[in-house]
């Protein structure tokens, strides 16, 4: 498991975030990626640089940090690098969430 600070840090920028939601259908948003399958090995770091409208270098620096978390998985196929959602991992930390860090409604009374 992921250190909670890592993955509470890594939430708090909105190129990340955004990396994340757009890699929930990476069909929807990829499907014109010619150099390997979308579903399979995920999407090229170039393209979702493209994406995004920012430079490859801090797209690159924004994987990496979701990748620490342990939100992203890397691929390298051929000369590429590849990231997709790991989507156990944020299954875990949205129940983490609600269950350790739940309101108590009857609390403020």
């Amino acid at each position: 498991m992921s250190n909670r600070n890592d993955q509470m840090k890594a939430l708090a920028n909105e190129s990340r975030v955004e990396v994340l939601k757009i890699l929930k259908d990476p069909k929807a948003h990829f499907g014109h990626q010619m150099s390997a399958d979308v579903s399979e090995f995920g999407v090229c770091i170039n393209l979702l640089a493209e994406k995004l409208g920012l430079a490859q270098p801090t797209v690159s620096r924004h994987v990496d940090i979701l990748r620490r978390a342990g939100f992203l998985k890397i691929r390298r196929f051929q000369k590429w690098s590849y990231c997709s959602r790991d989507e156990a991992a944020l299954r875990e930390y949205h129940e983490w969430l609600s269950q350790d860090l739940a309101i108590e409604h009857d609390s403020c009374k």
